[in-house]
């Protein structure tokens, strides 16, 4: 962990939990503000210190305020629209995830993540489609997960099932629609499910993005959920068994232990007493190098996502299944599927995967191996 990580950890917790920062005499603001943005959490470096950097991280930080409110306006319209024509729905993420922040218009928002019941999903892909929401082609669509559009500068992904493949909380889901929940951001209000369920959904989406690579925006976002909601009561109570059932107790006692370590959460949470602290430190390394959904990566996020699944499945039936998901031409004639491997090789070489070269892909490879053994660790299958 270099000086401007830990500095901006320092300013994390000043800013959600008022713990003072004690920031050095010389601060690289340019270098932690960069950090920041890396992870998608600019706008938590407390307002107080804005005046130190130069404009232009100054103008970022109150566009994540005023994209905040956008969004939050532009979700209500949506909501507002579905609800009109009998179509129920619930926010995942973003601005369910914003409530629990002391400043919720300080979370970077990205897309408006919005569930329907599957019954409705037709109608209201429709609806959306009449109503000016222009259809865009997403990795997330690709897995008949959503259909994607987009409004006015704002991305919309519109669910009819939040699992995924190795982890299914569809029957939450189904029943949740019987427990939706109203609340309010700057006056702007929008549906969310009870609190154990969106905290389950914040815990999966973390679980999945681990994987692939995810920064702090997504683990603060579970660590206010704890913070607000999840105290050593609710978690005997209601979470504990439930965590359990899908295999994910494990990651939940350290992730939230490694908040503990890193990030100012609450010691009066003790739940979270078992934990590794070798392994929380070890995650938090994850999380500074690979950045908010592994886009510290780089290029090299493709070969380190490739070599860790080469391992796991071998390289011909990973190649194959990953040709199967991507070959639009393959889903209309299915008589190619013998050739849905090489079709992926090529895929590969377009990316530029295949120029990895030298130290580069030595590099890719170890960091490949440390995350694989983290996720095992952490009872994560990879």
């Amino acid at each position: 962990m270099n000086s401007s990580e830990q500095i901006l950890l320092r300013l994390i917790r000043e800013s959600l939990f008022n713990i003072d920062a004690e920031l050095p005499d010389s601060v690289d603001w340019d270098e932690v503000f960069q950090t920041a943005q890396d992870q998608a959490v600019l706008g938590l470096i407390s307002s107080k210190y804005i005046k130190e950097v130069p404009s232009e991280w100054k103008s970022k930080w109150y566009q994540i305020v005023i994209f905040c409110e956008r969004v939050l306006q532009a979700q209500q319209e949506l909501v507002q629209l579905l609800a009109a024509h009998g179509i129920p729905s619930a926010i995942l993420k973003g601005s369910a995830a914003a409530i629990y922040y002391p400043w919720p218009s300080l979370r970077t928002m990205g897309d408006v993540d919005i569930i329907v019941p599957q019954k409705f999903f037709d109608s209201a892909e429709e609806l959306m489609k009449n109503s000016g929401y222009a259809v865009m082609e997403s990795e997330e669509t690709i897995y008949n997960r959503t259909t994607a559009f987009a409004k006015q500068g704002i991305i919309y992904e519109l669910h009819h099932h939040f699992s995924y493949r190795d982890i299914n909380i569809e029957p939450y889901i189904a029943n949740g629609f019987s427990q939706i929940q109203t609340k309010e951001i700057n006056g702007a209000s929008f549906p969310m499910f009870d609190p154990v369920l969106n905290g389950l959904i914040l815990l999966v989406h973390m679980r999945s993005h681990l994987k692939s690579g995810m920064g702090l925006r997504q683990m603060i976002d579970w660590m206010m959920y704890v913070d607000k909601v999840l105290d050593d009561k609710e978690w005997e109570e209601k979470f504990k068994k439930l965590a359990e059932t899908l295999n994910l107790q494990t990651l939940a006692i350290n992730a939230t232990r490694m908040c503990q370590i890193f990030l100012g959460l609450s010691e009066r949470i003790t739940w979270c007493r078992e934990a590794d602290d070798s392994l929380c430190m070890r995650l938090m390394d994850m999380l500074l190098s690979t950045g908010n959904f592994g886009n510290k990566l780089g290029a090299g996020r493709g070969v380190e996502a490739v070599t860790s699944a080469f391992r796991r499945m071998g390289i011909i039936r990973y190649l194959q299944v990953r040709g199967e998901d991507h070959w639009e031409i393959y889903r209309n004639h299915r008589w190619l599927r013998p050739l849905c491997w090489v079709y992926q090789i090529g895929r590969y070489f377009r990316q530029g995967i295949a120029a990895k070269r030298g130290s580069k892909l030595f590099d890719d490879l170890h960091r490949s191996k440390e995350r694989s053994d983290v996720l095992k660790k952490l009872h994560i299958k990879t």
